[in-house]
């Protein structure tokens, strides 16, 4: 063979088909859900650094710029979750004997439900 195959690729490709501006969309929410976890990870410092600091942070992530932000990870954070459990049973389906068990119903079993429940544990937990 005289050298490798080299098939070019157009910079925006994912613009060619819905299904992949869908796909392309999903991963960039992956870059806000890390994004919110190192502001997690700052919260976390503050507080360890004492009251004034943690006080302090808070009021920071207080102002209208932080919370269009927390909008903004919480949405791509539900776009993220929902898509992923979308997603599961086709890479992992549930056997029933013979039969497959549709694939709606395990996103359900294997991630509305748990993510419902979880959600419902933390909610009666901050609320009593």
């Amino acid at each position: 063979m005289s050298g490798r195959l080299h098939r070019p690729q157009r910079w925006a490709w994912f613009l060619e088909r819905p299904g992949y501006l869908l796909f392309m969309a999903r991963e960039l929410t992956g870059f806000f859900v890390a994004g919110y976890l190192v502001v997690l990870l700052v919260t976390l410092g503050r507080l360890g650094g004492g009251e004034t600091a943690f006080a302090e942070w808070l009021q920071t992530l207080s102002t209208p710029g932080w919370t269009v932000a927390h909008a903004v990870a919480l949405a791509a954070s539900v776009w993220h979750s929902v898509t992923w459990f979308a997603a599961v049973p086709q890479a992992m389906p549930i056997q029933l004997g013979e039969k497959r068990l549709p694939a709606p119903l395990a996103a359900v079993v294997m991630g509305y439900g748990p993510w419902l429940t979880v959600t419902t544990i933390i909610v009666w937990g901050v609320l009593r």
